[in-house]
């Protein structure tokens, strides 16, 4: 900020089924797709309707006879944007392959985005995945704001500016969004220049006092301030945040104004910037990037990372970092979560006194019982897999092996686990496909169907017939969606599903995460 001189589980299978069942045209045309998340700034003004023709004066063509020619030109889809082509998501570009864009605006919507994190992993990579556009015509861009608003729900905020910059931030829905992500992680400089140069982005008055300040010319935004106010562009608790904003040392000692209810970025960045309180409960996802930096309290750093980290926004260095910030404060939730990842980085030391395997455990349940063990293996990975198995008592090594595999490292594990692992362990590699041979199920029914999910076989199921029919209809998109849905209840998810959604998933070219699926439902049961 510029500084002044002091003075949901079951909503895709029913999108799905109506999907499949067959929308008339008419009927798609007509339903709005849920697009706009309620929090968004009202940055740039509603474009105006568009003129009606005028009327063409009646008589003879003087050149009736000359033959015009018109060639169409194809618009422009930015529903066809993205970031991550078919090579590297492994999807096929026909995923969205006939379905509309308010009915893939629908899915994308509707999704629970619930389930172990590699699942979600998935998900995320439908929202950037290059793909064909959508049938028909999508002049509101319905599908490509349906991406970009859950990954804003999902906190994603580099991936969703990203998508914007390579969309194209022209229209005024979509540069609302670009806005609110400048304004998020104060980096709004360059929204705000693009206002200044685009006169077809016609700014708010609240807005365009936000961008003077922040450029520095603090006298036109007062006057802005002052005309807005007095001629009603500007509401009375606008004037009164924004006011506060331009010069806070006049209102110390004041009340705080009331929270807006919804607290838009631009309300949000306000607030922050002249240090009024918090709403009371949580802030959506998106909101809580500032709260990562490393002069955050710890306590507030901490939460931040853990539910950012949980919608997979962050990576797990991110996390651990905030747990290392300074000294627990107290006993029980994060303290312990906290206390329990420095305990662990003394025990891995070299000459370290303390014993690993205690350490070990204690980080491993503390983490595991928040859902967070996928993210406390990967974390670790490198310094597990430098450890000497040799040198560590049996259980210690199993509980190393699991997290190793959690981790993606499937040959470290196989070294901490021995040349004659258990039964369970043997199904465990397995599935991860580890250089050894083939285990069986070792009695656990969860684990004989992720064999089964990801064993190539024909379809056994009504429900794996028909979508693999989509898949191989090209209508991909749809059938992973519907496969994540049956992965929503994470460890309680019922042996069926978890082979249904395995094999479905492994057909759609997601072989690698439908293991990584399983062992997390698995290994981390908590993690969904």
């Amino acid at each position: 900020m510029t500084e002044r001189a002091p003075a949901r589980g079951r909503g895709t299978a029913r999108a799905l089924a109506v999907v499949l069942a067959g929308f008339a045209a008419g009927d798609a045309a007509a339903a709005q797709p849920r697009t706009a998340i309620p929090w968004l700034s009202d940055s740039v003004e509603a474009p105006a309707p568009p003129a009606a023709p005028r009327a063409r004066p009646r008589g003879r063509n003087p050149d009736a006879s000359a033959t015009i020619t018109v060639t169409p030109l194809d618009p422009i889809r930015r529903d066809a944007v993205g970031l991550l082509p078919p090579a590297t998501t492994g999807l096929p570009r026909s995923l969205w392959k006939g379905l509309t864009a308010s009915q893939v605006a629908s899915l994308l919507i509707d999704h629970p985005d619930l389930g172990p994190p590699a699942a979600r992993a998935v998900f995320r990579r439908l929202l950037l995945a290059e793909a064909d556009p959508p049938e028909g015509p999508d002049p509101r861009d319905a599908a490509l704001l349906a991406r970009i608003d859950r990954l804003l729900d999902l906190g994603a905020l580099d991936e969703a500016e990203a998508l914007l910059i390579a969309a194209g931030p022209q229209t005024p829905d979509l540069f609302r969004r670009w806005f609110d992500i400048g304004l998020l992680t104060n980096r709004a400089t360059e929204q705000c220049d693009a206002l200044r140069q685009n006169p077809a982005l016609s700014p708010t008055l609240p807005v365009r006092v936000f961008c003077l300040a922040r450029g520095g010319d603090w006298n036109a935004a007062e006057i802005t301030l002052t005309l807005g106010g007095g001629v009603g562009s500007i509401t009375p608790d606008q004037e009164a945040l924004l006011a506060r904003f331009l010069d806070p040392v006049v209102f110390e000692g004041e009340p705080d104004p009331p929270v807006p209810r919804p607290l838009t970025p631009l309300d949000f960045a306000l607030r922050e910037a002249v240090g009024l309180p918090r709403p009371s409960g949580g802030l959506p996802r998106a909101f809580l990037w500032s709260d990562l930096d490393e002069h955050t309290p710890m306590r507030m750093r901490i939460g931040a990372a853990e539910r950012l980290m949980d919608a997979g926004a962050i990576d797990a260095a991110t996390l651990l970092d905030a747990y290392r910030t300074g000294a627990p404060a107290a006993s029980g939730g994060v303290w312990d979560r906290a206390r329990a990842v420095q305990a662990l980085d003394a025990a891995l030391l070299p000459g370290a006194e303390a014993p690993l395997g205690e350490a070990l455990a204690v980080a491993d349940a503390a983490l595991s019982a928040h859902g967070l063990r996928t993210v406390f293996a990967r974390g670790y990975a490198d310094q597990f897999a430098a450890l000497e198995p040799a040198q560590l008592p049996p259980p210690v090594r199993v509980r190393l092996a699991e997290l190793l595999l959690l981790a993606g490292d499937t040959a470290s594990a196989a070294r901490a686990a021995g040349p004659a692992p258990d039964a369970r362990l043997a199904s465990l590699f397995a599935i991860a496909d580890a250089p050894r041979a083939a285990g069986t199920a070792a009695g656990d029914p969860r684990a004989a169907a992720a064999l089964g999910g990801l064993a190539v076989r024909p379809p056994s199921t009504p429900l794996e017939t028909r979508l693999i029919a989509a898949i191989d209809g090209g209508a991909a998109g749809p059938a992973v969606l519907e496969a994540l849905d049956l992965l929503a209840p994470g460890s309680a998810t019922d042996p069926a599903s978890l082979e249904t959604a395995l094999y479905v998933l492994a057909a759609a070219g997601q072989r690698a995460e439908a293991r990584a699926i399983a062992l997390q439902t698995l290994l981390a049961p908590n993690d969904g």
